[in-house]
């Protein structure tokens, strides 16, 4: 793929987070939890290691390792103020799931990955288009993966953009 780098990011792209957060709290669906409570709660467990797959995710993971040639990224941020054990966990799950990208990069600061050590524009896959918009506007690629819009309808053969789901998703403020 020339000299751009492909970055995946891992939770809600391929790492079932919300659906984790949902099963922990008993509730139906993670949005009615208090994300501030949460997120604390989890600091310095096993959480991240125990997250499941999505559905989509060995088939997205092998599309992009076939387009790469193995050459191909992970671009997660790990939880705030528990850096140390949230990237174990992020990196033993890769591990528990035979995920094997040529880095593992975690960092809440994506946007330093929008291009490469020659200026090339890197391309990030990754559910939020707030994080999209970020890298977009460094170097003009990105790709928004949303399950919710694609669970069932991308056979990965070409890249879709499902613009009302990512519109959608940018007023609810993802």
């Amino acid at each position: 793929m020339n000299d751009k780098n492909i970055y995946i990011d891992m939770d809600g792209v391929i790492a079932d987070f919300f659906k984790a957060m949902e099963y922990r709290y008993g509730v139906e669906h993670w949005k009615s939890l208090n994300i501030e409570y949460t997120l604390k709660d989890i600091k310095g467990t096993s959480f991240f290691g125990q997250l499941p797959k999505f559905d989509t995710s060995d088939a997205l993971v092998e599309y992009i390792n076939t387009l790469t040639k193995g050459e191909w990224n992970i671009l997660s941020s790990p939880l705030r103020n528990d850096y140390e054990n949230s990237t174990f966990w992020k990196t033993h799950w890769l591990d528990k799931n035979n995920y094997t990208p040529k880095r593992a990069i975690f960092t809440g600061r994506k946007e330093s990955y929008a291009t490469g050590v020659a200026g090339v524009p890197n391309i990030l896959v990754d559910d939020k288009p707030k994080s999209i918009g970020i890298v977009y506007q460094a170097n003009e690629n990105g790709l928004v993966y949303l399950q919710n819009a694609i669970k069932n309808a991308f056979d990965f053969q070409e890249p879709v953009v499902y613009t009302e789901y990512i519109e959608k998703d940018a007023q609810l403020g993802r």
